[in-house]
């Protein structure tokens, strides 16, 4: 672990090394937490319903799991950053921080990739449904295996490239916020990235939406639902991380017109939660678009409201007994 560079010229740092907990870093902090923790048990309660559920075992349910599985260890991320400023040291040096957040930042990534992967899937599963069906029959786990190999290995790479901007930058302070990882030239290629990938899934939706619409119908293979659910997921994350990846971009180019380097940092915030928003929607957008998830999500939520409302019982009942 690195030691800050305590001679940096970085304003926010400036302003708040020694300012011990402060109102102007714990609430915007506090506020990107709750959103995320909402998140996080919103993409859980679909791991939930995947885990114990047999019908969902298609390839499409595997990669809806991937994607919310990335996202949930993306947002328990943030807790690092709420702790730094909660306890007052304010700053971390980047080194330190991005080792910390090296898992969270693998996942961001590797859910990108997995969104991809899930609309390349759809776009099989339209052009050949019967060979898909086939290749899930005979080659279910290998064909779902290589699909978490190519995310893995675009997760690794991006990780690689973020900790060697670490690494020569070691000293620099950080609140230790996620988005602070992506500053500069590494920001620059994030946002490449992000745009390329998310280019790619759009294309094949396009592609699919074309090819139903000249066929005029939705096979089984298809599962128009879920693939329903997987658009209105893609679209709604790819503007987040998008936007969410411009603004930060922006306000570096242009931060001299924000004012005060605490404000600026703060008008970043708008784009993170709007992200943690969008990355916490998956079940939401499931719930509301797929029969099956629907299904399951009542079953669970059913049970959950049953066990606590017994256990509720028998505390009130021992109580009144006594």
């Amino acid at each position: 672990m690195a030691s800050i560079n305590t001679s940096s010229n970085d304003p926010l740092y400036l302003a708040y090394r020694f300012a011990g907990p402060s109102a102007d870093l714990i609430v915007p902090a506090v506020a990107l937490n709750f959103v995320a923790l909402v998140g996080i048990v919103l993409n859980g309660t679909v791991l939930m319903v995947t885990v114990k559920s047999s019908s969902l075992r298609g390839s499409a349910n595997f990669l809806m799991a991937l994607i919310c599985l990335c996202e949930l260890v993306h947002q328990i991320g943030h807790i690092f950053f709420l702790v730094v400023v909660i306890s007052g040291i304010n700053f971390v040096s980047l080194l330190t921080a991005d080792l910390i957040m090296a898992p969270m930042i693998f996942a961001i990534n590797c859910g990108l990739m997995a969104m991809l992967c899930a609309a390349v899937d759809r776009l099989f599963a339209v052009i050949s449904p019967l060979k898909h069906m086939e290749i899930l029959l005979q080659f279910k786990y290998v064909y779902l295996f290589s699909y978490l190999l190519i995310c893995t290995i675009y997760g690794a790479y991006s990780l690689n490239y973020v900790l060697a901007n670490a690494f020569e930058n070691a000293g620099n302070p950080t609140t230790g916020m996620l988005a602070e990882s992506f500053r500069g030239t590494i920001g620059h290629k994030s946002v490449t990235h992000t745009f390329i990938i998310s280019l790619c899934s759009s294309c094949c939706y396009v592609t699919i939406f074309v090819l139903i619409r000249r066929r005029n119908f939705v096979n089984q293979q298809t599962n128009a639902r879920v693939l329903r659910s997987l658009v209105i997921i893609l679209s709604i994350n790819i503007v987040g991380y998008v936007f969410t990846l411009a603004i930060y971009q922006f306000i570096g180019a242009f931060r001299h017109m924000f004012g005060s380097p605490i404000r600026i940092w703060q008008f970043g915030f708008i784009a993170g939660i709007l992200l943690n928003a969008a990355a916490g929607s998956n079940a939401i957008v499931l719930y509301f678009n797929s029969t099956d998830y629907r299904r399951l999500f009542k079953k669970e939520f059913k049970m959950c409201f049953e066990l606590f409302h017994n256990k509720n019982g028998q505390r009130n009942f021992q109580i009144n007994f006594v």
